[in-house]
């Protein structure tokens, strides 16, 4: 019942265009499921001059295996990773080195040991818990990410068994899912992701010889299907986010690398068309993805740079202005990230990544190294530490910009605007130096179109860094499916660093991936200066109270006493009781909490919060195996968490109220 309120809520939330698009693409389930139950499905055909019996050979290489300028340094943890895929053994999410089982069992949630259905896809709803698992936790092993990683070490070593690993298991796939059941063919983006895979590890494994045969022609029509499925079904409306940009990420360069297919023409030019549209659509001017979570941004970077990187081999290249907007969102994302050693987590995050090139998926170095291959921008340059490995295995000697990086130069860390998106960075300081402090500040929107699915209630909440070490820190995510209760309050207020009034938040939220209402926030000042400066922001979610309540919020920075002032105004006539949350990091030591100061250590400094005295303080810090959730805990990955202190400032206003806190560090 709670499920279909949910689906009536979000047809609501839709254009009629979309309503017409869904009604449209389900007459053409309906009439697909007919064709696969009849076995009456199409079968792959070849373009003019194909022949089936010669040696394959793709439309262009992704990797240049002239190039053998390999790190050591990178090869001992890569053939480890292999040799543990071989044995069928994966880390992902919460699970380290889990055993996929001999066979490997493609339909599990190996969290749980949950079986997902394999009944037609159109009867399988994959948001169903209870009868599928967690559907990231069965989807993340068919993304064959793993496959990449077989690729590589077969190219670094040119042993056999690790090519032969990508047949045996592309054979065990196509085995255990037939086209147009189960979970594995449920959702677009997750055969966008899975093509993009099988392009990279085909590629890097042909000078072994094995594409050839039953199993080159077995995959040909899987990859067939694959392209024609996700060109029928490309995301719009309220879905149309990263969803689309990587199912058109995947087919882009899946038709172009097997343009032997017949429709490959149409798919390329279709889904490079939807690339070249959505990186504008979905990026404002400044860089920053217009579905507010930062997370999707490393995500996003790499689905537009791999297609586009493919489309330059191919003789294809992308417009300018796709480039100049995918330098903007690398630029975006080095210097958000620039005042720390971890990059800030506003938004949903749920850990995707298109490829596994040998780098964290969230390492900023390897961000920066990869779009300073591409493009001449000093903050690009000067945030890379040392090589990377993705930039080896993407770019070989195919580098297209010469660096400027002088490392003998301190970069100051300046206070920036970012006014399309409305997030304001105060910083002070030098990139290397021990003087450092920066602090994000969130005026921006909820999220992106009308249900906001990846948006937090997290207005005027900011993240501070002292010496590149979290302070005050965003909770992140945690979950999507598997704890309802849990996936509701890392979205909610009081999982951010921002006032919550009687208990609620500031949007409202109709759904896991949906928002009845949202905040609205916006900068009222912004003025920097070289020790830091000032910005005030203010948001009216707390208006639609019957007593309304607005909340306007003043950071002031200065770093030559190496002070921040934070002032929060609420002007209001009605009896309300309101919360003020600061979530410590999980690098704070010796906290202490004595009347209304917290004391605690943060690497070299000690750091010294003087809370609104006209409140009661308390703190918390998360304990497993609690029956509900709640605040002192932090999600730095999916199915992640770790205890952290929060500090809480509880009272009662009935009228006007103003409240200072400080925070001192030395």
């Amino acid at each position: 019942m709670q499920k279909t309120i949910w689906y009536l809520k979000r047809i609501q939330r839709m254009s009629s265009k979309e309503v017409i698009w869904r009604l449209t693409i389900l007459g053409k389930a309906l009439l697909e499921h007919a064709r696969v139950k009849t076995k009456q499905l199409p079968q792959a055909k070849f373009v003019a001059g194909y022949q089936a019996e010669t040696k394959f050979t793709p439309a262009f290489h992704v990797f240049d295996i002239e190039n053998k300028q390999y790190q050591e340094s990178w090869r001992k943890p890569l053939i480890n990773k292999a040799n543990s895929i071989i044995d069928h053994q994966l880390s992902y999410f919460n699970l380290q080195n889990q055993h996929l089982e001999t066979p490997i069992n493609w339909h599990k949630d190996h969290a749980t040991g949950q079986l997902s259905s394999r009944a037609a896809i159109i009867a399988v709803n994959y948001r169903d818990i209870a009868v599928n698992g967690d559907c990231k936790l069965v989807w993340e092993p068919n993304r064959h990410h793993q496959l990449v990683v077989l690729g590589r070490a077969y190219q670094v070593t040119k042993d056999m068994k690790y090519a032969q690993a990508v047949v045996n298991q592309l054979n065990s796939w196509l085995d255990a899912n037939p086209y147009g059941y189960g979970m594995n063919w449920c959702n677009p983006l997750e055969l966008g992701i899975r093509l993009i895979n099988w392009v990279w590890a085909i590629d890097l494994t042909l000078d072994s010889d094995l594409f050839t045969g039953e199993f080159k022609d077995r995959l040909l029509q899987t990859i067939f299907l694959h392209c024609r499925d996700v060109y029928g079904k490309f995301s719009q409306g309220s879905s149309a986010n990263n969803h689309l940009v990587g199912e058109a990420a995947g087919v882009y360069i899946a038709s172009s690398y097997f343009s032997m297919l017949s429709g490959s023409q149409k798919w390329a030019t279709k889904s490079k068309q939807i690339l070249e549209t959505q990186i504008q659509v979905q990026t404002f001017a400044d860089g920053c993805s217009r579905e507010h979570g930062f997370s999707y941004q490393f995500f996003v970077f790499q689905l537009y740079l791999f297609a586009s990187q493919a489309g330059k081999i191919n003789n294809d290249p992308f417009s300018d202005s796709f480039h100049l907007t995918l330098k903007k969102i690398a630029v975006f994302i080095a210097k958000v990230a620039q005042g720390g050693n971890k990059y800030p987590m506003f938004g949903d995050q749920d850990d995707g990544y298109a490829l596994d090139l040998g780098d964290h998926i969230h390492d900023i170095n390897a961000l920066c190294d990869l779009a300073s291959q591409l493009y001449d921008d000093p903050v690009l340059h000067n945030s890379v530490h040392q090589p990377s490995e993705s930039v080896f295995w993407l770019f070989q000697h195919r580098q297209q910009v010469k660096k400027t990086l002088n490392k003998e130069i301190e970069e100051p860390l300046l206070s920036q605007c970012f006014n399309e998106s409305n997030y304001f960075l105060l910083q002070a300081g030098t990139r290397c130096g021990k003087n450092q402090v920066s602090l994000l500040f969130d005026c921006a929107k909820l999220g992106y179109t009308a249900i906001a699915a990846h948006g937090h209630a997290d207005a005027l909440s900011f993240v501070m860094r002292l010496n590149g070490n979290d302070l005050f820190i965003d909770s992140g995510t945690y979950d999507y499916y598997s704890f309802p209760e849990w996936r509701s309050h890392f979205r909610k207020t009081r999982a951010h660093n921002t006032i919550e009034i009687d208990g609620l938040d500031q949007s409202v939220m109709s759904g896991p991936f949906m928002w009845e209402q949202h905040a609205q926030a916006s900068c009222l000042l912004w003025k920097p200066s070289a020790i830091g400066g000032r910005v005030i922001g203010l948001h009216n979610g707390y208006l639609r109270l019957k007593s309304p309540v607005s909340h306007q919020r003043c950071l002031l920075l200065n770093s030559q006493t190496k002070q921040l002032k934070i002032v929060d105004k609420l002007e209001t006539q009605g009896d309300h009781e309101i919360t003020l949350y600061f979530h410590l990091s999980e690098y704070c030591t010796n906290i202490t909490i004595e009347n209304n100061n917290c004391r605690l250590t943060l690497g070299e400094q000690s750091v010294i919060i003087e809370l609104p005295c006209e409140l009661q303080i308390s703190s918390e810090t998360g304990i497993e195996n609690k029956n509900q959730p709640s605040v002192g805990w932090i999600s730095r990955g999916y199915h992640q968490k770790t205890a952290i202190t929060t500090l809480i400032a509880k009272g009662k206003i009935n009228a006007n109220s103003k409240f200072e806190t400080l925070v001192y560090w030395s």
